[in-house]
């Protein structure tokens, strides 16, 4: 199961990462292909912004925690 646009809910592909990390603390996002948006914009932020867009009922979010933070095991993100 690849990781999904936030935006569009398009599939971003199963070897393709949401980002590139350059060196700890550098990461550049990376854009759908469907909609051209940041893929997925929660990756740079803390639990306490995500937990605020749940109560918020926004989609995104929703998507965030759905498809992509429950794949983060396979992703090794080093700060």
């Amino acid at each position: 199961m690849g990781f999904r646009c936030i935006e569009c809910g398009f599939r971003i592909g199963n070897n393709k990462p949401l980002f590139v990390q350059y060196s700890p603390g550098n990461i550049r996002l990376m854009r759908c292909e469907n909609c051209k948006a940041v893929a997925d914009e929660y990756i740079e932020c803390e639990i306490m912004i995500l937990l605020i867009d749940l109560i918020l009922h926004k989609p995104q979010a929703y998507r965030h925690l759905l498809y992509n933070l429950l794949n983060r095991q396979a992703v090794n993100l080093q700060v």
